[in-house]
């Protein structure tokens, strides 16, 4: 089936795109990285990548756009209790835009299960959720337990979605398919499977519980706005759905003339990172959960991946700690033992953190040039 761009109308909370903040503190998996990547193509740099207590504080400032995008939503969750929920929900009412992409997507919906109690925002509830004993003995790709009951991933990979008669292709990885909203608006429905989907249920049950579906729902809260996505819409091999995402978000293509040749990094930190792409490769057939989300040799490439694009962005001491850093993963991944994965959980942390100093330069630098 061929992919058709989908033109999605402006609605009404469209404004000029302000400042961005995207959260890539605990909790927070590889695909932020993807939206620096989605973001650096539209040529906007006005962003921060920031860890969680710095995100928490940012939600002070003047209302803009912050993203949540994937991970582990329970962590996340329990990074935002509290002070961070309040602020969150304040910012909205003051007119900030929250952008949730698969786990980030999770995070406002109605739950009456702690710490997402403490942030229901939108009334939508989710169509992937199962009250069943058998779902406790899935794999965490497959189903995740909430509460008495899971969150259940019926597809994964390439699947299509629509706006009116308009159809485009993005991955799904365990993001929500949402329920008819009374309250809310559906901006794109799930509209069909790839010949290279992968169904982790029974066809005909997936099919049920997904075609037809809300894919993304936009919502209100005081003077600001939810858009909700379970979909990775930012994904960098899907473009007409990069296109999508760009028109939901007000973006128009601009220019990052100072991203255009990085600057090299340093021969000693170029060769951390060659290292720890070296491990990461060998941990390829394994995979290891990380509190709830489970990881593999994709996730930890994904991330050196995003450093070595951007490394050249940081300052000395950046560098050094990065540098530091990377050769601690390395080290831990390179000893860590079949059967042994859980000693993985503190190397995750410090490859997300490493990533995000890496990005947030970048980007700094990239607006600073302007």
């Amino acid at each position: 089936m061929r992919a058709i761009g989908i033109m999605v109308p402006a609605v009404n909370h469209r404004v000029e795109m302000p400042k961005i903040v995207v959260f890539a503190g605990r909790g927070s998996s590889h695909s932020w990285t993807w939206f620096a990547d989605f973001l650096e193509r539209m040529g906007t740099c006005d962003v921060r990548f920031l860890g969680s207590r710095e995100f928490i504080d940012s939600l002070a400032r003047e209302p803009g756009t912050v993203v949540i995008s994937g991970g582990d939503g329970y962590a996340v969750s329990n990074t935002l209790k509290g002070g961070g929920f309040v602020r969150l929900r304040e910012y909205m009412e003051r007119g900030g835009r929250y952008v949730g992409i698969c786990a980030g997507a999770y995070l406002p919906l109605p739950s009456k299960l702690p710490p997402f109690s403490e942030f229901n925002i939108s009334s939508t509830r989710i169509e992937n959720i199962e009250c069943s004993s058998k779902r406790n003995d899935d794999p965490p790709r497959v189903s995740v337990p909430y509460g008495a009951c899971s969150i259940l991933h019926p597809v994964r990979g390439k699947v299509e979605i629509k706006s009116g008669s308009s159809r485009t292709w993005a991955p799904l990885y365990g993001g929500p398919v949402f329920r008819e909203p009374e309250d809310d608006e559906v901006v794109l429905r799930y509209s069909g499977f790839g010949e290279d989907t992968e169904f982790q249920v029974e066809r005909g049950r997936a099919e049920a519980m997904v075609l037809g579906k809300p894919a993304a729902i936009h919502c209100r809260h005081g003077r600001g706005s939810l858009l909700l996505l379970g979909p990775h819409l930012e994904h960098p091999n899907y473009p007409d759905a990069n296109a999508v995402l760009a028109n939901l978000l007000g973006l128009n293509r601009g220019s990052l003339q100072a991203h255009d040749e990085p600057k090299k990094p340093s021969a000693s930190l170029a060769r951390s990172i060659a290292d720890l792409k070296v491990a990461a490769m060998g941990l390829e057939g394994r995979s290891f959960l990380v509190g709830n989300k489970l990881w593999d040799a994709s996730r930890f490439l994904e991330l050196v991946k995003a450093i070595e694009k951007r490394a050249g962005s940081m300052d000395p001491n950046e560098t050094e700690l990065v540098q530091s850093n990377l050769d601690e993963v390395r080290n831990t991944l390179v000893k860590t033992e079949v059967g042994e994965e859980s000693d993985v959980d503190d190397a995750t942390v410090l490859l997300v953190e490493s990533a995000r100093i890496c990005v947030d330069a970048h980007f700094r630098s990239a607006s600073e040039s302007r």
